[in-house]
């Protein structure tokens, strides 16, 4: 048996046979509208869904509890559709924790609504650690910690290609690398091989990936190095063969370059002396020293000084209207020689006792 839904009569026909209903079309008809009130949620006109639910649920009276549940969900969803913007708000001004409370725990009706407040929420949580990793990145930067910046900056840039922030600390940071640099290129054109060492070797420390950026720097230097070897190597024998001027040259071309070898140059530059004071003005034209590579110039009286470069004119060495030459590197004054005394006889040796 059924019950018209539009007089209340109960048959078992498919046709009411007082009000001549036909109980498929009306079935259909209702169906077709719940349908609309659906389609409307789906393109987000929730107002107007809600709106044609109430409408059937009086059309419809032995459906009226469906409807009623259908319209308290679409009332969620126009809540839900509320906060949403508000979130969305939110997030547009960088208010990302905002945005993750606002949408704490929220599940909408509508699959569409229910997935843009998924999306939004995770994308606050994930700009919410961005910023939180940008600020600690530029806190790196602050501190002048710059290597670990570089590095941090890098890997933000990857996930965040179109922040500007980032490539303006990138930039400055560059600028930092290539400053570095610059002062290594100078001294190494100065022939300063010792401070251009120490330099390179800060900036790698700051810097560690510019190591193979800057490969070419790192050979040159290391052929430098291996030439200053050479070149003391060749001094040793030098001195050992009583060649003591050649072997005072290339002492003191490297007692300029490296610094870190001074105590251990100084005492053969004191031992040779005034024994190597020999004038070079009549035998440079045979070419016997390259001394443009070595730094040295030779004056009118022959003897050896350090070469004056433009920049240190410019520098520091300017004096009233005529220039400072550099004072040629100290060899060091002649030794105090100790008074003799009587010859002392030592394991069958007679030799002077030193008082």
């Amino acid at each position: 048996m059924k019950t018209c839904p539009k007089c209340r009569q109960k048959t078992d026909k498919k046709q009411c046979p007082s009000c001549a209903l036909v109980f498929a079309d009306y079935e259909q008809k209702k169906m077709r509208k719940t349908g609309e009130v659906y389609q409307l949620i789906s393109g987000g006109e929730l107002l107007k869904a809600k709106e044609l639910a109430e409408k059937l649920s009086l059309k419809y009276p032995e459906s009226r509890t469906d409807f009623i549940l259908l319209v308290s969900n679409i009332n969620r969803d126009l809540n839900i559709a509320k906060k949403y913007r508000h979130a969305q708000n939110l997030f547009d001004q960088g208010e990302h924790e905002q945005v993750v409370l606002v949408l704490r725990n929220i599940k909408a009706f509508d699959p569409g609504l229910e997935e843009k407040v998924i999306a939004l929420r995770q994308k606050a949580k994930q700009q919410g650690k961005y910023a939180e990793q940008f600020k600690k990145t530029v806190d790196l930067f602050e501190k002048k910690w710059y290597g670990e910046a570089w590095i941090a900056f890098h890997k933000l840039q990857k996930h965040n290609k179109n922040d500007k922030k980032i490539d303006i600390y990138l930039e400055k940071l560059d600028k930092i690398r290539k400053g570095l640099i610059d002062e290594v290129v100078q001294d190494l054109g100065e022939n300063d091989f010792q401070l251009a060492q120490e330099k390179f070797s800060k900036m790698l420390a700051i810097f560690p990936d510019a190591e193979e950026e800057y490969a070419a720097i790192a050979k040159i230097l290391q052929q430098k190095k291996e030439i200053n070897r050479t070149i003391l190597e060749a001094a040793e024998t030098a001195r050992k063969k009583g060649r003591l001027l050649e072997a005072k040259v290339m002492y003191t071309f490297l007692y300029w370059q490296n610094h870190d070898i001074h105590p251990y140059l100084r005492p053969y530059i004191r031992e040779i002396g005034d024994e190597a004071v020999v004038s070079l003005a009549d035998s440079v034209q045979y070419g016997l020293i390259d001394l443009t590579d070595t730094g040295l110039q030779v004056t009118k009286e022959g003897f050896l000084q350090k070469r004056v470069t433009e920049k240190q004119l410019r520098d520091n060495q300017r004096v009233g209207d005529g220039y400072a030459f550099i004072t040629p590197v100290d060899i060091c004054p002649e030794p105090i020689v100790d008074p003799l005394s009587e010859l002392v006889n030592i394991d069958g040796l007679e030799v002077n006792d030193f008082t």
